[in-house]
């Protein structure tokens, strides 16, 4: 556990800070159990996207926003995030749910309905990515509770 904690700290200390947006808020369940559940656009094409078979892989997002089978990855590709293609088609990243105490969870819930979402998060060298902040509306979540 605190092996985890310090590779998501390490993640975040020393990675490059980028911002997507998030999509697919189902207004009837969008906080599960204390998460909000979400899907990132990548930005990739309909031509680069993921095949629809189970594989390990990553989608590189400078030069060029494309998935790559892992081991297909090219040298060119300086950023890039390490994750899975599903039978769906759906690229997985394990970035896909933002945790939300408790506390906030209900007022959170009616402050983010029909807003626009965006995923803060930072990339190491190696691929691996670990969410910084949620911004609703581009502001911060937690600013967004402190108004009330």
């Amino acid at each position: 556990m605190a092996g985890s904690a310090w590779m998501h700290y390490q993640q975040r200390a020393t990675g490059e800070t980028i911002t997507l947006p998030i999509e697919g808020f189902d207004p009837r369940d969008l906080l599960s159990g204390h998460y909000l559940i979400y899907r990132i656009d990548y930005g990739i094409s309909d031509q680069h996207h993921c095949p629809t078979s189970d594989i390990t892989a990553s989608i590189c997002l400078v030069p060029e926003r494309r998935i790559y089978p892992s081991d297909e990855l090219p040298e060119t590709c300086t950023q890039f995030i390490r994750g899975n293609c599903d039978s769906r088609a759906r690229f997985i990243s394990g970035l896909e749910r933002f945790y939300i105490p408790e506390q906030y969870a209900k007022s959170l819930d009616k402050k983010i309905r029909n807003k626009q979402g965006k995923l803060v998060i930072s990339v190491d060298q190696s691929g691996n990515a670990g969410v910084v902040d949620l911004l609703i509306d581009d502001r911060p979540w937690r600013e967004l509770i402190a108004e009330e």
